[in-house]
């Protein structure tokens, strides 16, 4: 890596062929620079909310960028990769870092090589809720000393490179973008498993916009002209399953679940189910519990 970076690994660990290293980054200057991948397939998950995102571009093998695209929370390099970032302002951050030895992901989802363009590009910025719950859990177990701890991080390291493969493998290569006011089949399935993987928040419009890759007005108009129904009204349906399942097969507080469902409190939790299914939280609950 050729740029004004400093890198301090604050913890680390290595089970099963697999690097876990959570890392304090530090950029005193903007700057332009290659990070040069080593043999080991990487995975990263950004835990510091940055304002201003970096864009990144893989070089070809005549040192030439491709397509530009930001650098997402989470971003996976394929082992041997150079990419060259473009960071514009000084900046902070702590990152998360998953380094497979060779042959793990070869073997768990197949080469990578094989990718398009398009899938390397999607792969700076990996949109997956699921990937990013997953990745967290690997934080907390690397921050903590419980029970079967390596045990659990490389089994969760293998299914996150499984959820990410889902995400990658559905970027068409070349994008076939929607026509006219209708989503294409892959921005369905991406908006679908986007929202039902939420995660203590309702997923914005222009979220989903930039997960289907289409502005959000546009994003609006097509869903509604394909579903017959508007995002708002899907998000809440959403929502409402996950919250009568809670109800029915937990006992979690009601605050708890409005803030897992996102919800700015129990009271904005309580109107919104009532509205939705006619009843109170405590009397859906009292006639559907299953003990």
């Amino acid at each position: 890596m050729h740029a004004p970076v400093t890198r301090t690994v604050e913890t680390s660990l290595s089970v099963r062929g697999i690097d876990v290293e959570l890392v304090a980054f530090s950029q005193p200057e903007p700057f332009t620079g290659v990070f040069e991948g080593d043999e080991r397939d990487a995975l990263s998950l950004s835990l510091t909310p940055l304002v201003t995102r970096s864009r990144g571009a893989y070089l070809d093998a005549d040192g030439q960028p491709g397509q530009w695209n930001q650098v997402g929370d989470v971003n996976f390099c394929p082992a041997g990769c150079r990419l060259l970032v473009s960071a514009p302002e000084v900046v902070s951050f702590r990152s998360l870092r998953v380094c497979y030895q060779p042959g793990i992901v070869a073997g768990t989802i197949g080469p990578t090589g094989h990718w398009s363009p398009a899938q390397l590009l999607a792969a700076l910025d990996v949109q997956s809720p699921a990937v990013k719950r997953d990745l967290f859990r690997i934080v907390k177990e690397v921050s903590e000393s419980g029970r079967f701890r390596e045990e659990l991080i490389a089994s969760v390291a293998r299914v996150v490179l499984v959820e990410m493969a889902r995400v990658i493998g559905d970027t068409p290569a070349p994008r076939v973008r929607a026509q006219h006011s209708a989503l294409a089949p892959w921005q369905v399935r991406r908006i679908r498993d986007y929202v039902e993987g939420m995660i203590d928040h309702a997923p914005s419009i222009d979220e989903l916009a930039r997960v289907c890759e289409i502005g959000s007005r546009h994003l609006m108009r097509a869903f509604k002209s394909t579903t017959g129904r508007t995002l708002g009204e899907y998000i809440g349906e959403v929502r409402m399953t996950k919250a009568r399942s809670l109800l029915a097969d937990t006992s979690l507080a009601q605050k708890e679940i409005a803030s897992r469902l996102g919800y700015s409190g129990p009271s904005t939790f309580c109107a919104a189910f009532g509205k939705a299914v006619g009843m109170t939280p405590k009397q859906f609950r009292d006639r559907h519990r299953r003990s």
